[in-house]
């Protein structure tokens, strides 16, 4: 009786683990394009909020300096959004995967940029910042490092906020 009611259980958690294996990989339609979730993360700041100043940036070089190793991925699209002063922290870098294996390699990338901006001795307040408010998130084949100004919201998830 003991072991049909362990083996009932055992079966009981295995099913319950596949299902929730199955709910946490939801994300955005593929394709879906990564202004929509910029434009959600900027129609989400307070009015009283400091403005967020981000410009979109295309350049490879640049990009490469502060997330080295991104663009060598199989990626279906990037977007990257830097503000005008550098040191400053405030940034949005977003990729969708090809490949979901490559998921865990961006926020190895992303959580390196998030370290780099948190140890600068040079800029103190900007290591603040960084360090307490620089995130990484990810929805499906989605990923993104967000950092705002202090007062500004930073979405749950920005892949998913509405």
């Amino acid at each position: 009786m003991k072991k049909l009611i362990i083996s009932l259980l055992a079966a009981i958690l295995a099913l319950s683990c596949a299902a929730c294996a199955d709910q946490g990989s939801e994300g955005p339609e593929p394709g879906t394009p990564l202004a929509d979730f910029y434009d959600a993360v900027m129609a989400a700041q307070p009015a009283d909020a400091e403005a967020v100043v981000l410009f979109p940036e295309q350049d490879p070089g640049l990009i490469g300096n502060f997330y080295p190793g991104l663009l060598d991925l199989d990626l279906n699209q990037s977007a990257a959004y830097f503000p005008p002063i550098v040191t400053h922290p405030c940034e949005l870098v977003m990729v969708e995967v090809k490949n979901s294996g490559d998921i865990q390699k961006v926020k190895d990338i992303f959580n390196a940029r998030i370290e780099t901006g948190s140890d600068n001795a040079a800029y103190p307040e900007s290591s603040i910042g960084w360090a307490s408010r620089a995130q990484v998130q990810e929805a499906g084949n989605f990923v993104a490092m967000i950092v705002l100004p202090e007062g500004n919201v930073i979405p749950d998830n920005i892949f998913t906020a509405e």
